[in-house]
């Protein structure tokens, strides 16, 4: 009964704390060693930090090394609020003027969280893979999917951006242009109605944890990670204040790499059915 533990002096059975990831410190040492030294002046929000190492760390895994850290008071923290978004700052706790840096960032990403803004990016990236999939000869079925094969989808209101096919295999396409993970909640379900339809799961994302890449490639599915992303056109010039002053993976392109592409369409002819 590993998530239980016993008291000999109660007679009781209590359920017992996980175990705490080792990661956390990993991520706070260096956090403390990269980003907060003590003679350091630089100000970082959550989110930022988060992506900032991403390569080394899951988002959630520096999350809490940022809330212990703060707790700790081995750095300091302010959350600001604003009517559409809440940010939480940390810098090192011998900087005394954050508040400037604060501001400006605040700027930025009230920019770049406005609803229409993020209407543009979910198109943008709806498009370029459109298009790179009509590059690869993969036919679009239909799109916003809640029912294939006469088997509609109850459970909830969420749908599959795509249905996709090519070589008699058909994939239930999940497309996010966004900076962070796709939530816990609705990834389940996208591999669940993936599941419910008969369909191959596929993810089309900037990023994803190898847990979620590891849970697509046991259901038969393939996580296309892109690593940036993409702007629309006509943005160049928040595109460009958002990757030199937060250093996040934003671009603009007018079609996805063909070496993008070409991951995918490779790992979709390795793992054709057999004809015999």
């Amino acid at each position: 009964m590993s998530d239980w533990d016993y008291d000999p002096e109660t007679g009781e059975f209590y359920e017992a704390a996980p175990p705490r990831d080792n990661q956390i410190d990993a991520a706070k040492e260096v956090l403390l060693a990269r980003f907060f030294p003590d003679d350091g002046e630089n100000v970082y929000y959550g989110r930022q930090l988060e992506i900032l190492l991403e390569e080394e760390f899951f988002h959630w895994i520096t999350k809490k090394a940022l809330n212990e850290l703060a707790q700790s008071r081995l750095i300091a923290t302010k959350a600001e609020a604003t009517p559409q978004f809440t940010a939480h700052f940390y810098w090192p706790r011998r900087y005394r003027y954050p508040r400037r840096k604060v501001r400006e960032t605040l700027e930025l990403i009230a920019a770049f969280s406005r609803p229409q803004f993020g209407d543009a990016l979910g198109q943008v990236g709806e498009s370029l893979v459109d298009a790179g999939f009509a590059t690869i000869g993969f036919r679009i079925l239909s799109r916003n999917v809640r029912e294939v094969d006469g088997k509609r989808w109850r459970e909830s209101n969420h749908d599959l951006d795509r249905l996709v096919e090519r070589d008699g295999v058909r994939y239930g396409v999940e497309i996010k242009n966004t900076l962070g993970y796709i939530s816990t909640d609705e990834f389940e379900i996208k591999l669940k109605m993936a599941a419910y339809f008969g369909v191959r799961p596929m993810f089309i994302a900037r990023m994803m944890p190898k847990t979620y890449v590891h849970a697509v490639w046991q259901q038969g599915g393939f996580c296309l990670l892109l690593k940036n992303q993409h702007y629309p056109y006509m943005s160049n010039e928040l595109m460009q204040a958002v990757r030199e002053k937060l250093n996040f993976p934003v671009t603009i392109v007018r079609n996805l790499a063909d070496g993008t592409l070409a991951r995918f369409e490779t790992w979709h002819e390795r793992h054709l059915p057999n004809v015999n």
